[in-house]
């Protein structure tokens, strides 16, 4: 399992080797705004590197918002984020599954992804995350990420539809996540054909709470459960979100590592 960790877009390499990454994740424009990624100076370099493990789409793209004018931002930020995610050559681009609003239902929110995938075009695949909080969100526990995973997959023509496993989001989004991590973890893995890319975070909040809010490795209320999803998700490719400086992402990046050497890959 290759190992890095997100972060800034201003030099993003040299950035990881400051920490000890082998993997970056970046974003390609304003996480908080509706901008489009500009032509980078060096895509090449991070095309030929082969160490983007991941781009992550802009937070606000949400394709199973009840307004219209957010799913079509949404659906045009994909685009252009798939194209500019194939020009640094990265191997996924992450997007949160979502939600319908706390007037919505897990079903209007599926139906929604469904009228839009079928505009994406792209050799990069699109990796839908699970996450943690908020009302008719399809991603936030087992079998509602499950569903929506397989139906996009069924629905989708010009995309390939990957994984991406937050254990901080699962842990304080799903109560039985934090009850049984090898197990939930195991299912995702074995009902959606594995899992192409780990967010790896500890959790501010105890299990079930409903909140996202990373913590650096040990540190948060994940305790052994961290690892056991860390192991139980064989993944290939692995990258932190947690807070701190360089010295304190190393040293996550080490206790990732050691993790990392019971892990089988799928």
């Amino acid at each position: 399992m290759r190992t890095g960790s997100s972060v800034a877009s201003k030099g993003p390499l040299v950035l990881a080797d400051a920490c000890g990454a082998d993997l970056v994740q970046v974003h390609l424009s304003a996480p908080q705004q509706w901008r489009d990624p500009i032509v980078r100076a060096d895509a090449a370099e991070l095309r030929t590197s082969g160490r983007v493990g991941a781009v992550h789409a802009p937070y606000l793209v949400n394709p199973a918002s009840a307004t219209e004018a957010v799913r079509d931002k949404s659906w045009h930020s994909l685009q252009v984020q798939l194209d500019a995610s194939a020009s640094v050559g990265a191997a996924g681009l992450v997007v949160h599954a979502g939600q319908a609003g706390p007037k919505g239902t897990l079903e209007e929110a599926t139906e929604r992804w469904l009228e839009g995938i079928t505009r994406l075009r792209g050799d990069v695949p699109l990796l839908i995350e699970n996450t943690a909080t908020g009302q008719a969100a399809p991603g936030r526990h087992l079998e509602s990420w499950i569903a929506l995973v397989q139906a996009v997959r069924a629905e989708a023509t010009g995309v390939q539809i990957g994984v991406c496993l937050d254990t901080c989001h699962a842990f304080a989004g799903d109560p039985a996540a934090a009850a049984d991590p090898t197990g939930w973890v195991t299912e995702v893995r074995e009902r959606l054909g594995g899992i192409d890319l780990l967010h790896v975070n500890d959790s501010k909040d105890e299990g079930g709470a409903g909140r996202d809010r990373h913590e650096a490795l040990g540190d948060g209320k994940m305790g052994d459960a961290l690892a056991a999803m860390v192991i139980a998700a064989r993944a290939p490719a692995a990258v932190l979100e947690t807070p701190g400086d360089d010295e304190r992402r190393a040293a996550d990046l080490a206790f990732l590592d050691e993790v990392a050497r019971d892990v089988v890959t799928a």
